[in-house]
Protein backbone atom coordinates (compact mmCIF):
# COMPACT_ATOMS: atom_id res chain seq x y z
CA UNK A 1 0.00 0.00 0.00
CA UNK A 2 2.73 2.65 0.51
CA UNK A 3 4.48 1.43 -2.60
CA UNK A 4 1.25 2.56 -4.40
CA UNK A 5 1.04 5.86 -2.38
CA UNK A 6 4.40 6.65 -3.14
CA UNK A 7 3.76 6.10 -6.98
CA UNK A 8 0.49 8.16 -6.82
CA UNK A 9 2.84 11.15 -5.35
CA UNK A 10 5.43 10.78 -7.99
CA UNK A 11 2.95 10.76 -10.46
CA UNK A 12 0.84 13.58 -9.48
CA UNK A 13 4.73 15.65 -9.06
CA UNK A 14 5.35 14.81 -12.37
CA UNK A 15 1.24 15.95 -13.92
CA UNK A 16 2.08 19.02 -12.05
CA UNK A 17 5.58 20.21 -13.87
CA UNK A 18 4.15 19.26 -16.63
CA UNK A 19 1.39 21.41 -16.28
CA UNK A 20 3.47 24.42 -14.97
CA UNK A 21 6.11 23.53 -18.00
CA UNK A 22 3.17 23.37 -20.58
CA UNK A 23 1.85 26.57 -19.15
CA UNK A 24 5.36 28.37 -19.15
CA UNK A 25 5.30 27.83 -22.39
CA UNK A 26 1.78 28.83 -23.32
CA UNK A 27 2.93 31.81 -21.55
CA UNK A 28 5.80 32.74 -24.02
CA UNK A 29 3.73 31.77 -27.24
CA UNK A 30 1.09 34.45 -25.83
CA UNK A 31 3.95 36.65 -25.65
CA UNK A 32 5.11 36.65 -29.33
CA UNK A 33 1.51 35.77 -30.84
CA UNK A 34 0.98 39.13 -33.47
CA UNK A 35 -2.29 39.34 -32.99
CA UNK A 36 -2.26 39.04 -28.98
CA UNK A 37 -3.69 42.49 -27.81
CA UNK A 38 -1.12 45.75 -27.58
CA UNK A 39 -1.17 48.10 -24.40
CA UNK A 40 -0.08 51.67 -24.83
CA UNK A 41 0.82 53.24 -21.71
CA UNK A 42 -0.39 57.18 -22.32
CA UNK A 43 0.80 59.69 -19.66
CA UNK A 44 -1.23 63.09 -19.85
CA UNK A 45 -1.13 66.11 -17.61
CA UNK A 46 -4.69 67.41 -18.82
CA UNK A 47 -6.36 64.17 -18.26
CA UNK A 48 -7.84 64.61 -14.45
CA UNK A 49 -9.48 68.28 -15.93
CA UNK A 50 -12.91 68.59 -15.98
CA UNK A 51 -13.61 69.06 -19.28
CA UNK A 52 -10.52 67.58 -21.07
CA UNK A 53 -10.47 64.47 -19.24
CA UNK A 54 -14.27 63.20 -20.51
CA UNK A 55 -12.67 64.42 -23.52
CA UNK A 56 -9.71 62.06 -23.74
CA UNK A 57 -11.57 59.52 -22.50
CA UNK A 58 -14.38 59.34 -25.67
CA UNK A 59 -11.21 60.13 -27.72
CA UNK A 60 -9.85 56.93 -26.21
CA UNK A 61 -12.80 54.78 -26.97
CA UNK A 62 -13.60 55.30 -30.33
CA UNK A 63 -9.56 54.82 -30.98
CA UNK A 64 -10.32 50.91 -29.27
CA UNK A 65 -13.51 50.68 -30.81
CA UNK A 66 -11.77 51.30 -34.15
CA UNK A 67 -8.15 49.59 -33.42
CA UNK A 68 -9.55 45.93 -31.41
CA UNK A 69 -6.06 45.03 -30.82
CA UNK A 70 -4.95 48.30 -29.04
CA UNK A 71 -5.41 48.60 -25.47
CA UNK A 72 -4.93 52.31 -23.97
CA UNK A 73 -3.86 53.08 -20.27
CA UNK A 74 -4.42 56.41 -20.19
CA UNK A 75 -3.15 57.87 -16.84
CA UNK A 76 -3.14 61.49 -15.53
CA UNK A 77 -0.23 63.00 -14.17
CA UNK A 78 0.80 66.03 -12.32
CA UNK A 79 2.07 69.07 -14.48
CA UNK A 80 3.91 70.41 -11.94
CA UNK A 81 6.54 68.12 -11.92
CA UNK A 82 6.28 66.79 -15.31
CA UNK A 83 8.96 67.00 -17.31
CA UNK A 84 10.86 65.72 -14.36
CA UNK A 85 8.63 62.67 -14.36
CA UNK A 86 9.66 62.18 -18.11
CA UNK A 87 13.37 62.32 -17.84
CA UNK A 88 12.79 60.09 -14.61
CA UNK A 89 11.04 57.83 -17.34
CA UNK A 90 12.63 57.90 -19.96
CA UNK A 91 16.26 57.48 -18.29
CA UNK A 92 14.63 53.77 -16.26
CA UNK A 93 13.10 53.04 -19.76
CA UNK A 94 9.74 52.42 -17.82
CA UNK A 95 6.38 51.33 -19.19
CA UNK A 96 5.45 54.58 -21.12
CA UNK A 97 4.84 54.52 -25.18
CA UNK A 98 2.79 57.81 -25.33
CA UNK A 99 2.59 61.39 -23.58
CA UNK A 100 0.92 64.69 -23.99
CA UNK A 101 3.87 67.84 -24.03
CA UNK A 102 3.70 71.06 -24.34
CA UNK A 103 6.41 72.42 -27.75
CA UNK A 104 8.52 74.81 -25.74
CA UNK A 105 11.91 74.24 -24.39
CA UNK A 106 11.15 72.17 -21.67
CA UNK A 107 10.16 69.49 -24.45
CA UNK A 108 13.23 70.31 -26.27
CA UNK A 109 15.55 70.06 -23.43
CA UNK A 110 15.01 66.39 -23.26
CA UNK A 111 13.93 65.87 -27.31
CA UNK A 112 16.25 63.36 -28.13
CA UNK A 113 14.10 60.78 -26.55
CA UNK A 114 11.36 61.74 -28.98
CA UNK A 115 10.41 59.13 -31.69
CA UNK A 116 10.95 60.64 -34.95
CA UNK A 117 7.19 60.75 -36.98
CA UNK A 118 8.79 61.98 -40.56
CA UNK A 119 7.62 58.63 -41.79
CA UNK A 120 4.38 57.71 -40.03
CA UNK A 121 2.86 61.14 -41.20
CA UNK A 122 4.75 61.03 -44.75
CA UNK A 123 0.62 60.52 -46.35
CA UNK A 124 -0.63 63.07 -43.89
CA UNK A 125 1.57 65.75 -43.65
CA UNK A 126 0.02 68.26 -45.47
CA UNK A 127 -3.58 67.80 -43.50
CA UNK A 128 -1.35 69.58 -40.51
CA UNK A 129 -1.01 73.64 -40.38
CA UNK A 130 2.78 74.50 -41.76
CA UNK A 131 3.00 76.59 -38.53
CA UNK A 132 2.08 73.80 -35.99
CA UNK A 133 4.49 71.64 -37.42
CA UNK A 134 7.24 73.57 -37.38
CA UNK A 135 6.28 74.69 -33.95
CA UNK A 136 6.94 70.61 -33.29
CA UNK A 137 10.22 69.86 -35.27
CA UNK A 138 12.78 70.31 -33.78
CA UNK A 139 14.98 71.80 -36.51
CA UNK A 140 12.02 74.03 -36.89
CA UNK A 141 11.23 72.52 -40.39
CA UNK A 142 7.32 71.83 -41.74
CA UNK A 143 8.52 69.28 -43.39
CA UNK A 144 10.93 66.71 -40.98
CA UNK A 145 12.41 65.84 -37.62
CA UNK A 146 9.02 66.28 -36.33
CA UNK A 147 8.89 64.34 -32.70
CA UNK A 148 5.44 66.13 -31.68
CA UNK A 149 2.13 65.76 -33.22
CA UNK A 150 0.29 69.44 -32.91
CA UNK A 151 -3.04 69.10 -30.53
CA UNK A 152 -3.44 72.66 -30.52
CA UNK A 153 -2.50 75.64 -31.95
CA UNK A 154 -1.19 78.09 -29.38
CA UNK A 155 -1.36 81.84 -28.77
CA UNK A 156 -1.95 85.02 -26.48
CA UNK A 157 -4.07 88.18 -26.67
CA UNK A 158 -6.03 90.18 -24.66
CA UNK A 159 -10.31 89.89 -23.96
CA UNK A 160 -12.38 92.28 -23.06
CA UNK A 161 -16.06 92.31 -21.35
CA UNK A 162 -18.15 94.06 -23.65
CA UNK A 163 -21.13 94.05 -20.85
CA UNK A 164 -18.61 95.73 -18.55
CA UNK A 165 -17.70 98.40 -21.32
CA UNK A 166 -21.16 99.14 -21.08
CA UNK A 167 -21.78 99.74 -17.73
CA UNK A 168 -18.15 102.16 -18.33
CA UNK A 169 -19.67 104.33 -20.78
CA UNK A 170 -17.69 102.86 -23.41
CA UNK A 171 -18.25 101.70 -26.91
CA UNK A 172 -17.74 98.16 -26.53
CA UNK A 173 -17.99 97.64 -30.45
CA UNK A 174 -14.25 99.97 -30.45
CA UNK A 175 -11.37 98.23 -29.83
CA UNK A 176 -9.13 99.85 -27.50
CA UNK A 177 -5.99 98.10 -28.91
CA UNK A 178 -3.66 101.47 -28.60
CA UNK A 179 -2.12 102.33 -25.51
CA UNK A 180 -3.84 105.29 -24.88
CA UNK A 181 -7.08 104.15 -26.05
CA UNK A 182 -6.39 101.32 -23.68
CA UNK A 183 -5.46 103.50 -20.76
CA UNK A 184 -8.52 105.56 -20.74
CA UNK A 185 -10.98 102.11 -21.17
CA UNK A 186 -8.64 101.19 -17.71
CA UNK A 187 -9.45 104.63 -15.99
CA UNK A 188 -12.62 104.59 -17.21
CA UNK A 189 -13.77 101.28 -15.94
CA UNK A 190 -11.96 102.04 -12.93
CA UNK A 191 -14.45 104.81 -12.25
CA UNK A 192 -16.94 102.91 -12.56
CA UNK A 193 -16.02 100.39 -10.02
CA UNK A 194 -14.89 97.39 -12.36
CA UNK A 195 -11.25 96.42 -11.83
CA UNK A 196 -9.38 97.34 -15.25
CA UNK A 197 -7.19 94.14 -15.64
CA UNK A 198 -7.78 90.80 -13.94
CA UNK A 199 -3.83 88.86 -13.61
CA UNK A 200 -3.11 86.09 -11.70
CA UNK A 201 0.42 85.94 -10.79
CA UNK A 202 0.98 83.49 -8.06
CA UNK A 203 3.01 80.77 -8.14
CA UNK A 204 4.29 81.54 -11.88
CA UNK A 205 3.80 85.41 -12.68
CA UNK A 206 1.36 84.11 -16.04
CA UNK A 207 -0.34 87.54 -15.45
CA UNK A 208 2.63 89.77 -16.39
CA UNK A 209 4.40 86.81 -18.48
CA UNK A 210 1.50 87.21 -20.95
CA UNK A 211 0.70 90.59 -21.23
CA UNK A 212 4.71 90.97 -22.29
CA UNK A 213 4.49 88.40 -25.11
CA UNK A 214 1.60 89.94 -26.42
CA UNK A 215 3.31 93.39 -26.38
CA UNK A 216 6.95 92.66 -27.31
CA UNK A 217 5.49 90.73 -30.32
CA UNK A 218 4.27 94.48 -31.81
CA UNK A 219 7.82 95.78 -30.87
CA UNK A 220 10.42 93.10 -31.55
CA UNK A 221 8.39 91.41 -34.77
CA UNK A 222 9.52 88.08 -35.65
CA UNK A 223 13.17 88.32 -36.62
CA UNK A 224 14.30 90.19 -33.22
CA UNK A 225 12.25 87.44 -31.18
CA UNK A 226 14.09 84.47 -32.99
CA UNK A 227 16.67 86.55 -32.20
CA UNK A 228 16.70 85.09 -28.36
CA UNK A 229 17.07 81.72 -29.37
CA UNK A 230 21.28 82.82 -30.07
CA UNK A 231 21.93 86.16 -28.06
CA UNK A 232 21.49 88.40 -30.96
CA UNK A 233 18.49 89.92 -28.93
CA UNK A 234 18.82 91.33 -25.39
CA UNK A 235 16.49 91.79 -22.32
CA UNK A 236 18.57 95.00 -22.12
CA UNK A 237 17.21 96.02 -25.58
CA UNK A 238 14.81 99.11 -25.77
CA UNK A 239 12.14 97.34 -27.15
CA UNK A 240 12.15 94.99 -23.33
CA UNK A 241 12.63 98.21 -21.48
CA UNK A 242 9.76 100.33 -23.29
CA UNK A 243 7.70 97.20 -22.57
CA UNK A 244 8.06 97.06 -19.01
CA UNK A 245 7.75 100.76 -18.17
CA UNK A 246 4.58 99.93 -20.01
CA UNK A 247 3.05 96.93 -17.70
CA UNK A 248 4.47 98.74 -14.66
CA UNK A 249 2.23 102.07 -15.69
CA UNK A 250 -1.15 99.43 -15.38
CA UNK A 251 0.45 98.50 -11.85
CA UNK A 252 1.12 102.32 -11.13
CA UNK A 253 -2.32 103.30 -11.93
CA UNK A 254 -4.30 100.86 -9.69
CA UNK A 255 -5.27 98.71 -12.97
CA UNK A 256 -4.08 95.47 -12.09
CA UNK A 257 -6.80 93.78 -9.33
CA UNK A 258 -4.91 94.24 -6.01
CA UNK A 259 -4.49 90.23 -4.97
CA UNK A 260 -3.13 89.38 -8.49
CA UNK A 261 -0.08 88.20 -6.19
CA UNK A 262 -2.44 86.16 -4.22
CA UNK A 263 -4.34 84.30 -7.11
CA UNK A 264 -3.03 81.58 -9.60
CA UNK A 265 -3.43 82.45 -13.10
CA UNK A 266 -4.85 78.88 -13.37
CA UNK A 267 -7.35 78.43 -12.26
CA UNK A 268 -8.52 81.31 -9.77
CA UNK A 269 -7.92 84.13 -12.26
CA UNK A 270 -9.75 82.50 -14.83
CA UNK A 271 -12.43 81.83 -12.66
CA UNK A 272 -12.55 85.46 -11.57
CA UNK A 273 -12.58 86.77 -14.71
CA UNK A 274 -15.61 84.32 -15.95
CA UNK A 275 -17.81 85.24 -13.36
CA UNK A 276 -17.96 88.51 -15.06
CA UNK A 277 -15.06 90.59 -13.30
CA UNK A 278 -12.49 93.21 -14.63
CA UNK A 279 -13.02 94.82 -18.20
CA UNK A 280 -9.68 92.63 -19.85
CA UNK A 281 -7.74 89.73 -19.30
CA UNK A 282 -4.82 88.68 -20.94
CA UNK A 283 -6.27 84.82 -22.03
CA UNK A 284 -5.26 82.18 -24.65
CA UNK A 285 -6.24 81.44 -27.96
CA UNK A 286 -7.25 77.99 -27.55
CA UNK A 287 -7.56 75.25 -24.89
CA UNK A 288 -8.31 77.15 -21.81
CA UNK A 289 -8.56 81.02 -21.04
CA UNK A 290 -10.20 81.21 -23.98
CA UNK A 291 -12.91 82.26 -26.50
CA UNK A 292 -14.86 78.82 -25.46
CA UNK A 293 -14.45 79.32 -21.79
CA UNK A 294 -15.60 83.45 -21.61
CA UNK A 295 -18.31 82.82 -24.23
CA UNK A 296 -19.89 80.57 -22.24
CA UNK A 297 -19.53 82.25 -19.14
CA UNK A 298 -21.13 85.38 -20.18
CA UNK A 299 -22.39 85.10 -23.62
CA UNK A 300 -20.59 85.42 -27.30
CA UNK A 301 -22.05 88.69 -27.87
CA UNK A 302 -19.99 90.19 -24.62
CA UNK A 303 -16.77 88.75 -25.66
CA UNK A 304 -14.06 91.08 -27.45
CA UNK A 305 -10.54 90.47 -28.48
CA UNK A 306 -7.47 91.92 -29.90
CA UNK A 307 -3.77 90.88 -30.31
CA UNK A 308 -1.98 93.38 -27.79
CA UNK A 309 -2.25 96.99 -26.37
CA UNK A 310 0.10 98.69 -28.79
CA UNK A 311 2.19 101.40 -28.16
CA UNK A 312 2.48 104.47 -30.98
CA UNK A 313 5.82 103.54 -31.60
CA UNK A 314 5.53 99.73 -32.60
CA UNK A 315 7.30 98.50 -35.66
CA UNK A 316 4.85 95.57 -35.85
CA UNK A 317 1.18 96.98 -34.44
CA UNK A 318 -0.81 94.07 -35.78
CA UNK A 319 1.20 91.19 -34.52
CA UNK A 320 0.00 88.07 -33.14
CA UNK A 321 1.57 85.86 -30.87
CA UNK A 322 1.28 82.56 -32.30
CA UNK A 323 3.12 79.66 -30.85
CA UNK A 324 1.97 77.17 -34.13
CA UNK A 325 1.10 74.33 -31.57
CA UNK A 326 0.85 74.27 -27.68
CA UNK A 327 0.43 70.36 -27.04
CA UNK A 328 0.89 67.75 -28.66
CA UNK A 329 1.33 63.67 -28.43
CA UNK A 330 4.77 62.58 -28.63
CA UNK A 331 6.24 58.75 -28.88
CA UNK A 332 9.07 57.15 -26.46
CA UNK A 333 11.59 56.57 -28.45
CA UNK A 334 12.51 52.87 -26.89
CA UNK A 335 8.44 52.21 -27.05
CA UNK A 336 8.26 48.59 -28.21
CA UNK A 337 5.35 49.83 -30.05
CA UNK A 338 6.46 52.37 -31.95
CA UNK A 339 3.84 51.73 -35.04
CA UNK A 340 0.58 51.68 -32.79
CA UNK A 341 1.78 54.47 -30.88
CA UNK A 342 2.14 57.07 -33.73
CA UNK A 343 -1.17 55.77 -35.24
CA UNK A 344 -2.74 56.43 -31.47
CA UNK A 345 -0.92 59.76 -31.87
CA UNK A 346 -2.02 60.57 -35.57
CA UNK A 347 -5.77 59.66 -34.56
CA UNK A 348 -6.27 61.69 -31.47
CA UNK A 349 -4.73 64.90 -33.77
CA UNK A 350 -7.41 64.30 -36.53
CA UNK A 351 -10.60 63.97 -37.61
CA UNK A 352 -13.61 62.58 -35.32
CA UNK A 353 -10.99 62.74 -32.54
CA UNK A 354 -9.75 66.06 -32.97
CA UNK A 355 -13.21 67.29 -33.24
CA UNK A 356 -14.48 65.43 -30.19
CA UNK A 357 -11.41 67.11 -28.25
CA UNK A 358 -12.55 70.83 -29.95
CA UNK A 359 -16.04 71.01 -29.41
CA UNK A 360 -15.55 69.96 -25.72
CA UNK A 361 -12.79 72.09 -24.92
CA UNK A 362 -12.70 74.82 -27.69
CA UNK A 363 -9.41 74.32 -28.77
CA UNK A 364 -7.88 75.25 -31.91
CA UNK A 365 -6.37 71.71 -33.48
CA UNK A 366 -4.41 72.70 -36.58
CA UNK A 367 -5.12 70.41 -38.69
CA UNK A 368 -7.53 70.07 -41.86
CA UNK A 369 -10.05 67.53 -41.40
CA UNK A 370 -11.55 69.23 -38.88
CA UNK A 371 -13.92 71.73 -39.72
CA UNK A 372 -13.79 75.12 -38.15
CA UNK A 373 -17.12 76.85 -36.91
CA UNK A 374 -16.60 80.41 -38.65
CA UNK A 375 -20.01 81.12 -37.41
CA UNK A 376 -18.10 82.43 -34.32
CA UNK A 377 -17.28 85.58 -34.75
CA UNK A 378 -14.29 85.91 -31.72
CA UNK A 379 -12.73 82.63 -33.42
CA UNK A 380 -12.89 83.71 -36.45
CA UNK A 381 -11.08 87.07 -35.59
CA UNK A 382 -8.64 85.12 -33.55
CA UNK A 383 -7.71 82.63 -36.67
CA UNK A 384 -7.40 85.32 -39.26
CA UNK A 385 -4.84 86.81 -37.18
CA UNK A 386 -2.48 83.65 -36.50
CA UNK A 387 -3.02 83.01 -39.32
CA UNK A 388 -2.16 86.49 -41.19
CA UNK A 389 -0.03 88.25 -38.49
CA UNK A 390 1.76 85.37 -36.76
CA UNK A 391 4.62 86.14 -34.36
CA UNK A 392 6.98 83.34 -32.61
CA UNK A 393 6.19 83.28 -29.35
CA UNK A 394 9.07 84.97 -26.70
CA UNK A 395 8.77 82.26 -24.11
CA UNK A 396 8.86 78.96 -27.10
CA UNK A 397 12.61 81.16 -28.02
CA UNK A 398 13.78 81.84 -24.66
CA UNK A 399 15.82 79.28 -22.72
CA UNK A 400 13.38 77.18 -20.84
CA UNK A 401 16.31 76.87 -17.90
CA UNK A 402 15.29 80.57 -17.31
CA UNK A 403 11.91 80.42 -17.16
CA UNK A 404 10.99 79.87 -13.60
CA UNK A 405 13.44 82.23 -12.09
CA UNK A 406 12.38 85.34 -14.71
CA UNK A 407 8.81 84.84 -13.20
CA UNK A 408 10.20 85.33 -9.57
CA UNK A 409 12.26 88.06 -10.79
CA UNK A 410 8.61 89.42 -12.10
CA UNK A 411 7.29 88.51 -9.27
CA UNK A 412 10.16 91.47 -7.08
CA UNK A 413 10.06 94.29 -9.51
CA UNK A 414 6.55 94.35 -10.54
CA UNK A 415 4.71 92.89 -7.01
CA UNK A 416 6.68 93.27 -3.99
CA UNK A 417 8.81 95.96 -5.58
CA UNK A 418 11.77 94.46 -4.01
CA UNK A 419 14.16 95.83 -7.03
CA UNK A 420 14.07 98.57 -9.06
CA UNK A 421 13.98 98.36 -13.12
CA UNK A 422 17.70 98.76 -13.54
CA UNK A 423 18.01 95.94 -10.75
CA UNK A 424 15.75 94.01 -12.91
CA UNK A 425 16.72 94.00 -16.12
CA UNK A 426 20.22 93.80 -14.86
CA UNK A 427 19.26 90.63 -13.46
CA UNK A 428 16.46 89.31 -16.53
CA UNK A 429 20.00 89.66 -18.95
CA UNK A 430 22.18 87.94 -16.55
CA UNK A 431 19.48 84.85 -16.08
CA UNK A 432 19.11 85.00 -19.89
CA UNK A 433 23.31 85.12 -20.95
CA UNK A 434 23.90 82.44 -18.21
CA UNK A 435 20.93 80.13 -19.63
CA UNK A 436 22.23 80.73 -23.46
Amino acid sequence: MKKKVKSIGIFLILTLLLVSFSGTLFAQGQKVKSDDPITLTVWNFKYAEDVAGPAFKEMDRLFMEQNPGIIIDHQAQPESNYYQMLLSAFSAKSDLDVFLTHTDQRAWAIAELFHVFDDDIADIIDTYAPSALEACSETNSANSDIKILPLTAQGNGFYYNKANFKKAGLDPEVIPSNWNDFLNACEKLKKAGITPIIFGNQGGAFGIDFTYRAILATLFGTDKINGFADGSTAFTDPEFIQATRMIKELYDKGYINVENGSIPYFVDAITDFQNGNGGFFPGLASDIAHWKDFGEAFGYENVGYFSAPVAANAAFPNAQVNQGAGIGFAVTAYSPHTEAAAKYAKFMTSGAAGKIFMDATGAIVPNSTIPIDASNVTLSNILEKMNTYGVPDLMNVVPGGMIQDFYNFMTLYFISGEMNEAQYIDQVQRLYKSNL
